[in-house]
């Protein structure tokens, strides 16, 4: 009796202590050449990817119906596995957000979710897709965030049980190097956007299993049943005629600029059309380019009504 007592205690004090641990910090990334010396090309360009791509504020900004406000955080996102997640304060502000931060480790927390001190950051950042974002883009996102007025804004987290027992067995994503595509109206550099830059990929793609990981075997094929509480259905947006596949390059770009799409319906406000339309028309011809590529899969997206006005 004693013995087992003895072995419950080991065993709790290890998987106390384990989960005290951090996992092992991924090397912190070196900035590329191309960056050196061009503050100025280097915050628009991070401007560009944080307001008008990722829409990073959709998520981090004090309100959900000013994604182009204050990027200090607080907006909660509850899930069953994670708990209670919240927005991080992506400011400057060095007791709240990120002015303590090396860019490095903010480039480290946006591609491989590790935290400045080495905590796994919830999946609910999507550093699944941001992974791949090159290091160009990737330093550009940080010198941009610490270019930003601080705001003080203490944004606590509330992890759940089985997320806390899950770190355990998941980890940061591994460290590597990363050179975009050559940045034109061509598939290859759509595919780059819509997947690791603007987060397209993000929202239309279905997920499942106990982690809701993304099936890559269906990418874009839009979700019918999203999680509670998702306000709207995203679309499929395949070359299938239950997706866009009579959608014109026209056509495409047009709804992306004015919310309506070629049936008349407006775009639901979930679908940040109001910041996307500040892409180029380039990157909205890659977009639609590497779209037309993917594999066209047959699955009804019903629409739902966007909130009276």
């Amino acid at each position: 009796m004693k013995h087992q007592s003895r072995l419950t205690l080991a065993l709790a004090g290890f998987l106390l202590v384990t989960l005290r641990c951090s996992h092992a910090q991924i090397p912190l990334p070196s900035p590329p050449p191309a960056i050196s010396g061009n503050s100025a090309a280097l915050v628009a360009r991070g401007e560009f990817i944080v307001r008008n791509a990722a829409v990073c504020g959709g998520c981090h900004s004090v309100s959900e119906h000013d994604p182009d406000g204050p990027l200090s955080g607080g907006r909660e996102f509850h899930d069953w596995r994670i708990g209670t997640a919240r927005a991080s304060n992506l400011t400057p502000d060095n007791e709240t957000g990120l002015g303590t931060w090396s860019e490095a480790e903010i480039v480290r927390a946006l591609r491989n979710g590790q935290s400045k001190d080495g905590r796994l950051l919830a999946p609910v950042m999507p550093y699944e897709w941001l992974h791949e974002m090159s290091d160009e883009d990737a330093f550009a996102v940080a010198h941009y965030l610490k270019s930003l007025p601080p705001v003080r804004n203490e944004v606590l987290q509330s992890p759940s049980i089985l997320f806390r027992l899950g770190k355990l067995f998941l980890g940061p994503k591994p460290g590597q190097s990363i050179v975009a595509p050559a940045a034109g109206a061509t598939a290859e550099y759509g595919g780059y956007l819509s997947q690791h830059v603007a987060l397209c990929a993000e929202c239309h793609t279905p997920r499942g299993g106990i982690r809701s990981t993304a099936d890559m075997n269906r990418l874009f094929a839009g979700v019918a049943n999203p999680p509670p509480g998702f306000p709207a259905n995203p679309s499929n947006l395949t070359p299938d005629p239950t997706g866009i596949s009579k959608w014109s390059e026209a056509d495409f770009i047009q709804t992306i600029r004015t919310g309506v799409n070629p049936s008349g319906n407006h775009l639901h406000p979930f679908m940040p059309w109001h910041q996307n339309r500040r892409m180029t028309d380039d990157d909205l011809r890659a977009i639609y380019r590497f779209l037309r590529t993917v594999p066209p899969i047959r699955n009804e997206v019903l629409r739902r009504q966007p909130p009276a006005a």
